[in-house]
C-alpha cells in the first residue's frame, strides 16, 4: 500500500473543496485512487468542539481514543489505591 504526505492529501483536499475538483479528476491526474481521496476529504471534515475549538473528524477520533485510555488507566489506579488500603 503506497503511502501519502500529510501535506500532498491536504493538498488534495483542498482542491476539492475550494476549487470543487472532482475526486474522479483528482484521482485520475494524481494516480491516487477514488477511494483513499474519498477517505481523505471524509478524515479532514471539521468538527467543533464546546470551547470553539475545532479539529478534522480523524483528531476527534484520536481524542476519544486517548479518553478513553486515560479512563482505563484511571479505573486501573483507583483499583491499586483501594488494593493497597489508600482509599
Amino acid at each position: 500500500m503506497k503511502r501519502y504526505q500529510d501535506d500532498f492529501k491536504a493538498s488534495i483536499v483542498k482542491m476539492h473543496r475550494e476549487e470543487k475538483r472532482s475526486i474522479r479528476s483528482l484521482s485520475q491526474e494524481y494516480g491516487v485512487s477514488p477511494a483513499a481521496i474519498h477517505n481523505w476529504v471524509k478524515g479532514a471534515k471539521s468538527v467543533e468542539l464546546e470551547d470553539g475549538t475545532e479539529v478534522t473528524s480523524k483528531e476527534f477520533k484520536q481524542l476519544q481514543k486517548e479518553n478513553q485510555r486515560l479512563k482505563e488507566e484511571l479505573e486501573i489506579l483507583k483499583a491499586a489505591a483501594v488494593l493497597l488500603g489508600k482509599h
